[in-house]
C-alpha cells in the first residue's frame, strides 16, 4: 500500500510540475517586449494595426511602470497596435522627435513617459492613470491619425 501511494504522490507531482511549468511558459511566451530602444528609422505602418509612440528615459522609474503595465496587460492593445519606443534622456534625436511631435499636436513636453496613441497623449504613468490608458486603447482604434506618418510628410 505505502508503495501505491508513492507512486500516486509521484504522478502527482509530474502532472503538477507540468501545468505549473507550461502556465510560466505560456505567460512568458505571451509577454511582449515593450520599452525598446527605436529611432524614426524603425517605424512602420502596418494598415491592420495602429502604432503607439512611448517616449521614455532610461533610469526613468514611472517609465519602468509603465513598461510592467503594458507588459502585464499586453492583452488590451497587442492584436489592435504595435509598440515604438523612443528613449529620450540619452538620446538627442529622440529627445528632438519627442519635441518636434508634440509641437506638432499642439502640445508642449511635459516629460516621460510621454505615449501617443492616435491623437491622444498621455503624459506620467500611475496605477490611477490605467483607466485613461485602457480608453484610449478603445478609443483610438477607429482614428487613422499618425503622428510620425504627418511627420514625416513635413
Amino acid at each position: 500500500m505505502d508503495s501505491r501511494i508513492l507512486k500516486g504522490f509521484g504522478i502527482f507531482l509530474v502532472v503538477f510540475i507540468l501545468v505549473v511549468g507550461g502556465m510560466i511558459f505560456w505567460d512568458n511566451l505571451n509577454k511582449v517586449e515593450v520599452l525598446k530602444e527605436d529611432h524614426i528609422s524603425d517605424v512602420t505602418f502596418d494598415e491592420n494595426k495602429k502604432n503607439i509612440y512611448i517616449f521614455w528615459g532610461n533610469g526613468c522609474a514611472h517609465c519602468e511602470h509603465l513598461k510592467e503595465y503594458l507588459t502585464e496587460n499586453s492583452k488590451l492593445w497587442k492584436n489592435d497596435y504595435q509598440i515604438f519606443a523612443f528613449e529620450t534622456w540619452k538620446d538627442e534625436e529622440n529627445a528632438q522627435l519627442m519635441d518636434d511631435v508634440l509641437a506638432l499636436m499642439g502640445k508642449e513636453n511635459e516629460g516621460t513617459p510621454t505615449v501617443i496613441i492616435g491623437d491622444e497623449v498621455l503624459v506620467g504613468y500611475g496605477d490611477d492613470m490605467q483607466e485613461d490608458y485602457e480608453a484610449a486603447f478603445q478609443s483610438e482604434k477607429e482614428n487613422d491619425y499618425d503622428v510620425i506618418k504627418v511627420y514625416q510628410e513635413q
